[in-house]
């Protein structure tokens, strides 16, 4: 029987909204949505219109779930609420702000939940105006602020990059905050810059008592890994995690342990424990192993526990591609270089980013390589970005190949004529082959360029504090 042979059976005996909403997660929601529909309940009953809207999000489908939601006449502020929240999980925060427009539009005003949602679009958008104005409609109009929209409040401001501003809504929950609210404070530390912070943050919510949960301890992890931290701090934080069962039980915080031993340098401490995690390990395991290895010229190790990870049965992803091209390009394997990028493209069907094109330009380039690393700039499917050029040619200069290096250069300053780097190597090139008219014909350019540059700053900083800016402002004059 075919799979909506068996969905089509299992709704025959669905004859109330209750039997639909039991059968939601057993059944394809696209078969049940029209069962519901033959038997009338939709788009009346706005409880299973909400319900296949949730489901429709989960599962990725948000036109499916856009197009259900149009076709409902009567929307109260949970079925609102309900798509807010999907466009912000389904990171369309665009789509959020759009849908907010159009409620307050259609009469509904924005509730807790409806900001909570809002506001975690404006994080995914980092847009600090978005959020200090929903912060402002919610102290106006929202009796009492619950605790789930202060936690995003404080996310909103760490994302945006205002830590003094979430730390004072984080600071005003008082006794209230749970481990959400001492991990979104954690977070904000680390986005800003101060890890040292974050694990301050975390001391206090120790001697609070809070219970410290999985996504807890990976932001402090991530906090100890960005301060590149001693390895008291190190040993300590993954103490914690052993004492509390993170360590035997939770791949991500094995994996985060891993990441941040690899980082400090301690590559035995991480092969213990990714040779601990025996049949846990995952794609993600494997990453980070080989990374760890990689960043600290160990291409050849690295080399064997990608070998381990295929003959276990694992399919490598575009970021282990990535780490294996960085591990030969650190050591210096060419032939192995080689191989791999065209083992992703030819047997593995995977596009190859950008990060791998650069990297193999530049193992070409370490290994002397320098006509076949331009002929494979030339020959790459998509443009290549100034960086590239720039790397191929620095190498010419530094191995002297001023004939390559000024072919080179051309294509560089026609791709990005603003950027003033450019023209200093374009300057240094002709030095070295003792071009000096060149010399002062490249100067001359950058001379001219910059007073353009500085022209054009200045008129666009007339237009922008003479012009009138209201492109996607949804609140500015109906969020009241």
């Amino acid at each position: 029987m075919s799979a909506a042979a068996a969905a089509a059976a299992t709704t025959t005996g669905l004859r109330d909204a209750a039997a639909i909403l039991g059968a939601l997660s057993a059944a394809s929601a696209a078969e049940l949505h029209a069962h519901a529909l033959k038997l009338g309940f939709l788009p009346s009953c706005l409880h299973l219109c909400s319900s296949f809207l949730r489901s429709y999000a989960a599962s990725g489908r948000l036109t499916s779930a856009q197009q259900l939601f149009d076709e409902t006449p009567h929307r109260d502020i949970p079925l609102w609420n309900t798509l807010l929240s999907a466009c912000a999980r389904s990171r369309q925060p665009h789509h959020a702000l759009l849908t907010a427009s159009a409620m307050v539009r259609a009469g509904s005003r924005p509730n807790n939940l409806s900001v909570t949602s809002l506001l975690s679009a404006c994080a995914q958008l980092r847009s600090l105006a978005h959020g200090r104005e929903l912060h402002g409609y919610a102290v106006r109009n929202i009796p009492v602020l619950d605790l789930r929209l202060r936690n995003a409040l404080v996310s909103m401001y760490g994302r945006c990059g205002r830590l003094a501003e979430a730390n004072t809504v984080f600071a005003g929950m008082g006794d209230t905050k749970s481990v959400v609210s001492w991990t979104c404070m954690i977070n904000a530390c680390c986005e800003n810059g101060r890890p040292e912070e974050a694990l301050e943050v975390f001391q206090d919510m120790r001697l609070s008592v809070a219970k410290v949960d999985e996504v807890t301890l990976l932001a402090v992890i991530s906090a100890c890994t960005k301060l590149d931290c001693t390895s008291e701090l190190g040993n300590w934080v993954e103490q914690y995690a052993c004492e509390n069962g993170f360590l035997e039980t939770n791949t991500r915080v094995a994996n985060a342990l891993i990441h941040m031993h690899g980082k400090l340098g301690r590559l035995t401490r991480s092969c213990e424990i990714f040779d601990s995690m025996g049949t846990k390990r995952t794609v993600v395991s494997w990453t980070a192993m080989i990374q760890a290895l990689a960043v600290h010229g160990h291409g050849v190790a690295a080399l064997v526990r990608f070998s381990q990870m295929l003959r276990q049965g694992f399919q490598p992803d575009e970021v282990v591609f990535l780490s294996m091209i960085n591990a030969c390009c650190h050591s210096m394997l060419l032939s192995e270089g080689r191989q791999l990028f065209k083992s992703m493209v030819e047997e593995y069907q995977i596009t190859p980013w950008m990060e791998h094109y650069g990297s193999m330009v530049d193992l070409l380039c370490r290994s002397g390589m320098l006509d076949e690393a331009f002929g494979f700039v030339l020959a790459m499917p998509v443009k290549p970005d100034p960086v590239i050029w720039r790397v191929l040619t620095g190498a010419c200069r530094d191995h002297g190949n001023i004939s390559l290096a000024r072919k080179v250069i051309d294509h560089v300053i026609d791709m990005d004529p603003d950027h003033q780097g450019n023209y200093v190597l374009a300057s240094n090139i002709y030095a070295a082959d003792e071009s000096w008219g060149r010399v002062v014909d490249v100067r001359v350019e950058m001379g001219a360029r910059k007073e353009t540059s500085r022209c054009s700053t200045a008129v666009s900083s007339y237009i922008e504090i003479n012009g009138e800016e209201d492109a996607e402002s949804f609140s500015s004059t109906q969020l009241q």
